[in-house]
């Protein structure tokens, strides 16, 4: 029997069998792996403990000092002497009953094989280059026949390939969405805003951070610290990352604890020769593979960081999460193989690094990697440990079609919209993110309809909330799904809101909101205190519609969105709505304010660019106006005694689209920054919201002195 029968025995044994951690395959693989550059006789030693475990079932427990054996009665019931009578006799007690459910945890802690139709575990490299090869023969084919006569009739044989339908690429308006109440709510004890985050305790990253002290922007190869512990704030500093190639940029960062991590998009180029091409012709072209690297600065002297370490990982930066000092890293990349990659140099040691991506210079382990048919993109999750040298502890690959992602404090969910025969459905994975920094494998659940946007995805106690969009029906219609943690249906309503669309939610507590619209906008209140029972409990329906709900309060929903008339459709504007939510099955329109002629807000692109802070009462966003020239407008609104009074109306750009910038609302104290790239324009509000100066600091030529802060008359 070699290495990987015998893994794949203990795998499968480990499905019905509590095994000790450290006995799980992924341990066991992990170990021998650790050890095969080391000494053959301690490497013999683990195998032969991991063979006797799968002889034995549950027979042994394997200490990290060696081997001993224990009675398997005392292992079936979590270490007890008890005779079956007796431990009948005490089933009920809470002894027992924290001995079966450590036990549960110990057989959940195992990775799954198999995520229903969506995933399946690769069983080699080979098994993963089959399946990539697969799909670039079929992508080339659908490419020639696109260039003759039968085309049209080849890619109807395809129909009902889920990656031949582009719609299945499509991405949701909007990446993300928040989860919860405003963003400032986490920073009580001291009075900054933080960045407006999906879900409470994970940290997003973003271009603008403040710690209260500074704030920390981010240019193409810097980061700008600013200095705004007086009311006269100056630019303290640069930090410039180290760069590999000029063309390389920094993404997003994070500050927290006196850490900054900072994201960097980087590509590794190099000058390949072609395979299979004789070595005497010298047939070469340049290589480029994107890179993002994870730098880490100590902020103890924020005038003086300190560069502490630095990640590597393959593929082109598509989002992050922090959990205090573990990261989450998600990046992806195109995973093609040409056709003249033979199979047997692709899977040697030294070919796997051309076509698998790597993390801190490891190519990914087949026992991590996931495989979807039709695959040919590639996303790569890892958990980064900042407070340990940048530590990766584990990774994952799925290859799949572009996949939008979900981060809980729990779990990852990955999700695909898709078509199959016409009708729309959504795939979607939970991977669980453990204690110890293992992401594990765990379910997967096709729904039917699509997720039109991610903030209709929720978790809450164990149950995933998830909100669809039937636009396949006729008439459309809407769903409510409450899937469980191993992605089984709990609990379901269908039917809801013909002819309409789902276009913004949210979830608090035991309830939740969603809106859809056609020519009203309909705002649906769902409780889910009984998950397998959800029931809509309440209706409102008012003109226009909302792209973006944000709570105000505990008892104040705010809309942001469009008004429209309501007997054409026609959008005539940017809308504000303050819903009373104090009763959920009597939910009021309590206040509205229309922007007539404003044709788009960027809150309701990318929620980090709206601040709304009831502490502060304060609703900060910018509009776009498309006339004779491009406008783009900074508004900053109030909520007092039921109406919406409009506190800064300030135009940034009058001229053309390419003038447009990244614009950040932040807080400190009673003072409101507008922040860009470029320049911080300062607002005083307690003395009536006035503009107090602005200060330049972007792109300063060398030799010129930085300007300072222009105080307003």
């Amino acid at each position: 029997m070699d290495e990987r029968e015998m893994l794949e025995k203990i795998a499968d044994s480990a499905q019905d069998l509590p095994v000790p951690k450290h006995l799980q395959p992924d341990q066991v693989r992990r170990q021998l792996k650790g050890r095969q550059n080391k000494t053959g006789n301690h490497y013999r030693t683990i195998a032969a403990a991991a063979c006797l475990c799968l002889c034995f079932g549950a027979g042994l427990f394997v200490s990290q000092n060696g081997v001993r054996m224990m009675p398997s009665n005392q292992m079936q019931n979590g270490g007890s002497s008890h005779t079956e009578d007796q431990k009948d006799r005490i089933s009920d007690t809470k002894e027992q009953d924290a001995d079966d459910s450590k036990a549960v945890r110990m057989q959940q802690k195992v990775s799954a094989k198999k995520l229903g139709k969506m995933y399946t575990l690769a069983s080699d490299y080979g098994a993963v280059y089959d399946v990539l090869k697969e799909t670039s023969a079929w992508q080339m084919k659908q490419e020639k026949d696109a260039m003759t006569e039968g085309a049209a009739s080849d890619d109807a044989d395809h129909a009902n390939n889920s990656y031949n339908d582009k719609s299945a690429w499509s991405s949701p308006r909007s990446e993300l969405q928040k989860d919860r109440s405003d963003s400032s709510q986490t920073a009580d004890k001291e009075d900054f805003s933080t960045t407006n985050l999906q879900v409470e305790g994970i940290d997003e990253s973003d271009v603008v951070k403040t710690d209260g002290n500074f704030i920390y922007v981010v240019q193409e190869n810097q980061i700008q610290t600013l200095d705004v512990r007086s009311s006269v704030p100056y630019a303290a500093g640069t930090i410039r990352p180290d760069m590999d190639e000029d063309t390389d940029q920094i993404c997003e960062m994070y500050v927290a604890d006196k850490l900054l991590t900072v994201i960097v998009q980087t590509e590794k180029t190099s000058l390949q020769q072609k395979e299979g091409e004789q070595k005497t012709a010298d047939v070469r072209y340049i290589d480029a593979k994107p890179v993002t690297k994870i730098i880490t600065y100590d902020l103890s002297d924020p005038k003086n960081p300190v560069l502490k370490d630095t990640a590597v990982q393959d593929g082109w930066y598509q989002t992050s999460r922090k959990a205090g000092a573990r990261l989450y890293l998600f990046t992806e990349q195109s995973m093609e193989i040409s056709d003249d990659m033979l199979r047997e140099n692709a899977v040697s040691e030294d070919g796997l690094k051309q076509w698998l991506p790597s993390v801190n210079g490891s190519v990914v382990h087949s026992d991590c990697i996931y495989l979807q048919k039709g695959g040919s993109h590639g996303l790569l999750m890892a958990a980064i440990d900042l407070a340990d040298h940048s530590r990766i502890l584990d990774t994952k690959l799925l290859i799949n079609q572009y996949t939008n992602l979900y981060v809980s404090n729990t779990s990852v969910y990955l999700y695909l919209n898709d078509y199959v025969n016409g009708a729309s459905r959504t795939r979607i994975a939970r991977f669980a993110l453990e204690a110890d920094g293992t992401i594990r494998a765990v379910a997967a659940k096709t729904v039917k309809g699509n997720i039109t946007d991610t903030f209709a995805i929720h978790e809450k106690g164990g149950y995933l909330l998830v909100l669809t969009s039937v636009t396949s029906a006729d008439p459309w219609e809407n769903r409510v799904y409450v899937l469980d943690e191993n992605m089984q249906a709990a609990g379901k309503l269908t039917g809801l809101a013909k002819g309409e669309q789902i276009y913004a939610a949210r979830f608090a507590g035991d309830i939740g909101y969603f809106v859809t619209y056609r020519n009203t906008d309909p705002l649906f209140t769902v409780d889910f205190s009984d998950p397998k029972n959800p029931q809509i409990i309440g209706e409102l329906k008012v003109t226009g519609f909302s792209e973006y709900l944000h709570f105000w309060s505990d008892d104040k929903l705010l809309g942001i969105g469009y008004e429209t008339n309501p007997d054409s459709g026609e959008t005539v504007g940017i809308k504000l709505s303050m819903f009373d939510i104090s009763d959920p099955l009597k939910v009021k329109e309590e206040a509205k304010l229309v922007l007539q002629g404003v044709d788009d807000c960027e809150g309701m692109n990318d929620y980090k660019s709206v601040l709304v802070s009831e502490k502060k009462n304060l609703i900060a966003f910018t509009t776009k106006t498309y006339a004779e020239k491009y406008l783009e407008d900074y508004r900053v609104f109030s909520y007092k005694d039921g109406k919406f009074i409009s506190r800064i109306e300030r135009t940034l750009v009058n001229g053309t689209w390419a003038d447009r910038k990244y614009w950040r609302s932040v807080y400190v104290g009673d003072m409101l920054y507008l922040v860009s790239e470029k320049k911080m324009i300062a607002f005083a509000m307690r003395d009536d919201w006035k503009e107090v100066g602005k200060l330049v600091y972007g792109w300063i030529e060398q030799g010129k002195k930085q300007p300072a802060f222009a105080e307003c008359e």
